[in-house]
């Protein structure tokens, strides 16, 4: 394999999510490159390549963030009214009343966490697009 095959090959893996040492035994197999050679040479085409890269894992990630996303809203839209009843009502009641709806407040919660770590996702996915900009 010349070299421009060698730097696409990289490409497409590191696109599927390949592990780096699956990549260093296929590049060792496809030319006459040492481990340690093709390890170099690996994290040179990835240092050049970044936005071609994202641009492959891309739709996956985006696909998964939007995903968790929207589980979390659907989460907190659910359990959103355990929030506005403990503040509405008799406080002290409603705390003894979560003794028996703690799972509601399990779900509040992790739709919260699910909804800012779709956001995260969202956001680094989409900024990994334009990795030079800051």
């Amino acid at each position: 394999m010349d070299k421009e095959e060698l730097i696409n090959l990289i490409i497409k893996e590191l696109g599927r999510h390949r592990h780096r040492q699956e990549i260093v035994r296929k590049i060792c197999e496809a030319s006459t490159l040492n481990w340690s050679e093709a390890e170099r040479l690996i994290a040179e085409v990835e240092g050049q390549n970044k936005r071609k890269i994202a641009t492959r894992q891309g739709p996956l990630l985006i696909f998964l963030s939007i995903g968790t996303l929207i589980l979390g809203i659907g989460l907190l839209a659910y359990n959103v009214e355990l929030l506005v009843a403990i503040f509405n009502r008799d406080l002290l009641g409603q705390i003894l009343a979560l003794r028996s709806g703690y799972y509601r407040l399990i779900g509040l919660v992790t739709g919260l966490a699910m909804t800012i770590g779709g956001l995260y996702g969202i956001w680094t996915t989409l900024a990994s697009f334009f990795p030079d900009s800051k």
